[in-house]
């Protein structure tokens, strides 16, 4: 079982590993502000001078603008987490730390499997 046990710890730092390099890849990404989408400005809806049935006056437009700042922010901050997942990806450095976390991971599931044949052969 100590076997196991440490390949499974290996497999954690190595994991724990590739995660610090795309933090860093997320946190060398430039920051979105102010950013002009499809929404216009920072993400401000146009408003429509044609309310919908059951509108209740502004309060709904105000509301909508809100969601709709809310999806825009959403959306840059998918769009930078991606873009530095993309750029981990390409980083040389990533791939042998991704190959020796596979490496680690197979190393300990072979141990884990090991040590319970082991258990079922002596019961």
């Amino acid at each position: 079982m100590a076997e196991s046990k440490a390949a499974w710890d290996q497999v954690g730092q190595e994991f724990r590993e590739l995660g610090r390099q795309i933090k860093q890849h997320y946190e060398q990404q430039p920051r979105a502000a102010g950013k002009t989408g499809p929404a216009g400005p920072a993400g401000q809806a146009g408003q429509s001078s044609a309310e919908t049935p059951g509108d209740q006056g502004p309060a709904p437009a105000a509301d909508r603008r809100k969601v709709d700042d809310a999806l825009q922010k959403l959306t840059e901050s998918l769009e930078q987490a991606f873009s530095s997942l993309g750029d981990a990806i390409r980083d040389p450095q990533f791939g042998e730390q991704t190959k020796k976390a596979a490496g680690s991971l197979s190393d300990a599931l072979t141990a884990t499997f090991a040590e319970a044949s082991e258990r079922f052969r002596k019961k």
